[in-house]
């Protein structure tokens, strides 16, 4: 969805993981301003200057297009840490937008779990495609921006159920992805979960329009970005479901209710640079004070 939002503004313009708890560790909030950068120049910047920039920080960096889907993804190898780093692209064009409205819901076979048909077609796509590029027994780090972010936590579902080492998940901006069922079948996924205050996409599917007998929910808690330093974790936000029936509806009828500048990566990467130094959590309740006047963007 990163920018099925924007996408439609232009074109009105002209087996599985236990479901034991686990021990999140504090936020690596250097290492999600990384991610969030190199995201930033995989989604729009030509490949040879990406290869310039974020080359020489892997022993191997790949940019892939896959033309089915029209979709990219990016992998960095470092051998001496036997990692590989991962990042998927949010919605850039028509095919992807298309994929973000197929809310069906649909069985996965190899998860058996209900998953977004659209966004389980984006990630099986890369599934396929990526195998025969992981290295055995090196450590996975997967980030996502938006309907990125549902493919890198669906990925994450799949590597992980094929026992590869899926160390961290990072789905920033993510829309909801499967439900109740499904969010406690893999509530061990090793996930993060990142949304910029005001964004409305982690709200949609919203709750009481699709499949409101059995809605979408999100596989675990938020990390919400506050001004400066400051952040909270939430849980599913009921209180924000008027929004998101309003801005899913206005997504239907392509008018689009409600500012959107939240959702965009640049937007997220301003909110986590001052919590690198020294990132302060804050009560969920109280996050309204933590939100002042924004500079210009």
């Amino acid at each position: 969805m990163v920018v099925l939002v924007a996408f439609l503004l232009s074109v009105s313009l002209c087996g599985a993981v236990p479901a034991a708890a686990v021990d999140r560790p504090p936020v690596d909030f250097a290492e999600v301003l990384r991610l969030s950068e190199a995201y930033w120049s995989m989604r729009d910047a030509p490949q040879l200057e990406i290869e310039a920039v974020w080359g020489p920080s892997y022993d191997e960096l790949a940019v892939v297009d896959i033309p089915r889907t029209a979709n990219r993804y990016m992998i960095g190898t470092v051998h001496a840490a036997r990692r590989q780093d991962i990042w998927i692209r949010g919605t850039a064009n028509r095919q992807n937008a298309l994929a973000d409205m197929q809310v069906a819901k649909r069985r996965s076979i190899r998860l058996g779990i209900n998953l977004h048909r659209g966004f389980d077609d984006m990630a099986m796509a890369v599934y396929e495609d990526i195998l025969p590029r992981l290295r055995p027994g090196y450590d996975l780090v997967i980030f996502g921006h938006s309907l990125g972010a549902a493919e890198a936590t669906i990925l994450g579902l799949l590597l992980s159920a094929d026992g590869q080492r899926v160390t961290r998940v990072y789905a920033s901006g993510s829309p909801r992805l499967t439900d109740a069922a499904g969010a406690a079948a893999f509530a061990s996924l090793p996930l993060v979960r990142i949304v910029n205050e005001g964004d409305p996409v982690p709200l949609l599917p919203p709750r009481t329009l699709v499949s409101p007998l059995d809605p979408y929910v999100h596989i675990g808690d938020a990390v919400v970005l506050l001004d400066g330093p400051h952040y909270c974790v939430l849980g599913e936000d009921s209180e924000s479901e008027p929004l998101a029936v309003d801005f899913w509806r206005s997504l239907k009828t392509n008018t689009l209710a409600g500012d959107v500048k939240e959702h965009f990566i640049a937007s997220y990467i301003e909110r986590i640079r001052p919590k690198v130094a020294g990132a302060v959590e804050v009560p969920a309740a109280d996050r309204a004070r933590y939100l002042g006047a924004q500079p210009s963007r």
